[in-house]
């Protein structure tokens, strides 16, 4: 390839979709390697069909909801939750042998699919506070803008007034707001009853901000309420990054390559970047150069990039990451109820805690219902025989609420990872060290505790609290943090990597902080603001 190409971006996921937009549009010559693995089997299996119809009348459905040979039915540890069900297992394929990541705490996920580990998101958008901006490293008025441009994009949908409002972040461009479902009903009109008594308590409810279409955009069509959304994306009304990519492939400027592994990189002068990938079809090395790099690999495949490129084995780099605790609740005033057939399977509702009173640390819980996913799920986690557990959950699924519940972190020592060379000299392996300190387990634990009490408040009953382990929120941040000092392995504001005079770093590697609300809608908002000073870097 040419030095002529302006720009590589590796990835195919939330930011280096996004980084490639600005540049793309502008004319500009972009190339984007990726494995680029999908699911080729499950999803012409699924018909376009609520769920209740599905489980009645498709002969078919055990392919895809238990998968063709039961990778749906886990027996370990709740692990990545709902979310990967067999038509999704394709954004984990592989990635033990070509991503060989090893901790004994920390249970990593990458992605080598289309769309990276966003092919499995929850879709929940909001944006940061400027708070948490600066914590981040980014500057809050410089970041507003570039979210209210990707969400023109990819299309957000929310309530604009209710009392999350000065908590979830400001967004002007919004679609109306999906339509909740029985459960949701029921709880927010116990919260605005109980809302003085919480509100003292610091705890909020309302509705989330979500990248979900409720009105037709660019060919993609309004969620059809069908409660399979964990299963498909019919019309493609959820965003996922997958969908981008054909997006970019009608602009002549653009050329998305599969399946290459990049494996590192390395500066032949000013403006002058050589990546070095392998061909997962032939198995043979390939050069490919440009003029700038964007490095959007996810996080942690970033950090390895970058270690292996500077030779930099052995060195500890920071990290951070949602810490995720499951509450499934029974939620007793719908006991009895039918429930709605025309509903979606996303967040319902969001519920955030704010312990110290200034919007500093809060606290972050999703709340979704139950209903289409697959009751064996929760089988071996109640404490009861199988069978008899089995009798009462048929009964009372329509009344499960399970909430999803996230911390902030911040960095600290005992959180990192390591590029390791392998002792035979033929690869190399990313090492990951999980050790939060106790004082911050005590601090979340407090916060969880508080969580509850509102959740009996609202008539959800806890059953108990499930630790799916660390790492499975999937959210990880703060490898290459944005910073103003020159530090080695860092990067600059502009998202430049220190070290280097033309190569970008666009993915969570770079945010030196993590709020609760999860990062996914901030990486696409810095990515394209990356996108654009590149951009800029170029046309000087």
């Amino acid at each position: 390839m040419s030095a002529e190409t302006d720009s590589l971006v590796v990835g195919s996921g939330a930011s280096a979709v996004n980084a490639a937009y600005p540049l793309v549009q502008a004319g500009r010559s972009v190339v984007m390697l990726d494995v680029g693995f999908e699911d080729t089997v499950y999803h012409k299996l699924i018909p376009p069909a609520p769920y209740a119809e599905v489980r009645r009348t498709d002969p078919r459905q055990h392919r895809y909801l238990l998968g063709d040979n039961f990778e749906g039915v886990p027996l370990g540890k709740i692990g990545a939750g709902p979310q990967v069900t067999p038509p999704r297992r394709h954004v984990l394929a592989n990635t033990e042998t070509l991503l060989p990541t090893v901790s004994t705490d920390f249970a990593a996920m990458n992605s080598l699919a289309i769309g990276g580990l966003a092919g499995a998101w929850g879709a929940v958008s909001f944006p940061y506070l400027d708070s948490e901006l600066v914590k981040s490293g980014l500057d809050p008025q410089e970041l507003r803008r570039h979210y209210e441009i990707v969400s023109k994009r990819i299309g957000v949908c929310g309530g604009r007034n209710d009392d999350l409002t000065a908590l979830r972040g400001q967004l002007d461009e919004l679609q109306l707001p999906l339509e909740p479902d029985g459960n949701a009903e029921l709880i927010y009109s116990c919260y605005q009853r109980e809302r003085s008594t919480l509100n003292r308590e610091r705890v909020y409810l309302g509705s989330p901000f979500m990248a979900v279409l409720t009105q037709p955009r660019n060919g993609r069509s309004p969620n059809p309420y069908h409660d399979m959304d964990f299963w498909t994306n019919e019309g493609g009304s959820v965003y996922r990054p997958q969908l981008g990519v054909p997006e970019l492939q009608k602009y002549p400027n653009f050329s998305y390559r599969r399946p290459y592994l990049v494996e590192r990189f390395e500066e032949k002068g000013p403006g002058q970047v050589s990546i070095y990938a392998k061909s997962l079809t032939g198995h043979q090395g390939e050069v490919f150069q440009a003029r700038r790099l964007i490095l959007a690999a996810g996080a942690m495949n970033t950090a390895r990039l970058v270690l292996r490129s500077f030779r930099q084995y052995n060195q500890p780099l920071p990290m951070t990451c949602n810490e995720t605790t499951y509450i499934p609740c029974l939620h007793y005033a719908h006991l009895g109820r039918k429930p709605k057939d025309r509903c979606h399977s996303l967040a319902q509702l969001t519920m955030i805690y704010d312990p110290t009173g200034d919007q500093q640390h809060l606290v972050q819980a999703q709340l979704y219902s139950y209903r289409s996913m697959m009751l064996f799920r929760l089988l071996k986690d109640l404490p009861l025989p199988c069978r008899e557990t089995l009798r009462i959950l048929q009964a009372i699924a329509p009344s499960l609420v399970i909430v999803v519940l996230q911390h902030e972190d911040s960095p600290n020592a005992g959180q990192t990872c390591v590029l390791r060379p392998s002792t035979d000299g033929t690869g190399d392996m990313l090492e990951i060290a999980w050790r939060p300190p106790p004082e911050t387990v005590r601090h979340q634990r407090k916060c969880e505790k508080v969580m509850m009490r509102a959740l009996r408040q609202l008539r959800c009953w806890p059953a108990k609290t499930l630790s799916p382990g660390h790492g499975t929120s999937a959210h990880y941040a703060s490898q290459l943090p944005m910073t103003q000092e020159d530090k080695p392995l860092t990067t600059e504001p502009s998202g430049r990597l220190r070290g280097t005079t033309a190569v970008y770093v666009a993915d969570g590697a770079a945010l030196a902080y993590m709020p609760a609300k999860g990062l996914t809608f901030t990486l696409m908002a810095n990515a394209n603001r990356v996108g654009s000073i590149v951009l800029r870097g170029l046309a000087g």
